[in-house]
């Protein structure tokens, strides 16, 4: 055997020998081999076919490419197959192109879907809550897989709560809906209310800060230079229970006033305690509600039905900017109407 720098397939490893590997060739058959391969046979792998006139690289190299050939074609089919199915995006399963919903997480597969960075990772079935749950089970006469694609944006919170609302009447504080009351209906979409709760919580808070800063300020500071308080530091015990006296004797308008702020304060506090309190229950019957008027005006019209329930589910993001305007009025606006 030589050195043989040459490309051809080593029959012992079916690699390519590479022009910068040290090559051996049979000098009988012309098969070139790496010459680790060769030496862990010890002969040419077609000695026995030598005496028949056997040349390696017209007849092995052409069988290889048959097979090639033969790999390249199931690669194609493989190919086509995968091309036919459509990809969960969000525990990257497998499913028929006419899927709605993915067959492992009940994932709505129809309409658009834009993955966020975040979700880059597929969801880990040990960790993917909503692997539990049946996609068909009946809530209400409405399947969950229906539920979710009118949900849509955390639906895992939501569901065991509906199932819960149905079954026993009970639901869950819901602090979204406590901390942002109004704003929180607009974000899902029940405007009516929505719109409701956000003016009264507005209007509170600039009666609040009106009353507070037009009234009952000026009522206080003249209550407490009256009974020679300028600061902190000059009350005594017997300077409070002065103040306390010239206080009870006030007419009872002026003593209204002075307490009034903080009786919207509270108000505003029990509108939002209310609200965390039936905010599920209240989205739980809006959903079925809108579902089942969806079904009655589509009938069995799919893409309409899609349709609907994308436009009429889901959440509103505009309303997100909308959560820093009320912000800002709630907070700030009332101090530049006094």
């Amino acid at each position: 055997m030589k050195n043989y720098k040459k490309f051809g397939i080593c029959p012992v490893c079916k690699a390519d020998c590479k022009i910068d590997e040290d090559i051996v060739v049979c000098p009988k058959c012309g098969a070139p081999y790496h010459r680790e391969c060769y030496n862990s046979i010890g002969q040419c792998l077609f000695e026995d076919k030598h005496s028949e006139g056997f040349l390696y690289p017209k007849q092995f190299e052409q069988n290889n490419t048959i097979k090639h050939n033969k790999n390249e074609n199931i690669n194609n089919v493989e190919n086509r197959e995968e091309k036919s199915l459509k990809k969960c995006p969000h525990c990257f399963s497998e499913n028929p192109m006419d899927s709605l919903f993915c067959n492992n997480c009940g994932f709505p597969l129809s309409g658009t879907y834009t993955r966020t960075s975040f979700e880059e990772i597929p969801i880990a079935p040990l960790f993917d809550k909503f692997k539990d749950m049946n996609k068909d089970e009946i809530i209400n006469d409405i399947k969950i897989s229906e539920f979710v694609q009118y949900i849509k944006g955390n639906f895992l919170y939501y569901i065991p709560i509906f199932k819960n609302i149905n079954k026993n009447n009970k639901s869950r504080f819901n602090f979204s809906a406590f901390l942002f009351s109004g704003a929180w209906f607009l974000y899902r979409k029940m405007y009516k209310i929505g719109i409701i709760l956000t003016s009264l919580l507005i209007l509170f808070s600039i009666l609040s800060t009106f009353i507070e800063f037009t009234y009952a300020n000026e009522i206080l500071i003249s209550l407490l230079n009256k009974v020679g308080i300028s600061n902190t530091s000059e009350i005594t015990l017997d300077k409070y229970d002065l103040f306390l006296t010239n206080f009870y004797s006030l007419p009872l308008l002026q003593k209204f006033l002075v307490f009034l702020p903080s009786i919207f304060k509270l108000i505003t506090f029990i509108v939002m305690l209310i609200s965390g309190v039936v905010a599920n229950k209240v989205y739980y019957k809006n959903c079925c509600s809108k579902i089942k008027k969806i079904r009655v005006l589509c009938k069995d019209d799919i893409k309409l039905y899609e349709e609907k329930i994308n436009k009429f589910g889901g959440v509103n993001f505009s309303v997100i900017p909308f959560f820093s305007i009320c912000y800002i009025i709630i907070e700030y606006l009332p101090r530049f109407l006094i």
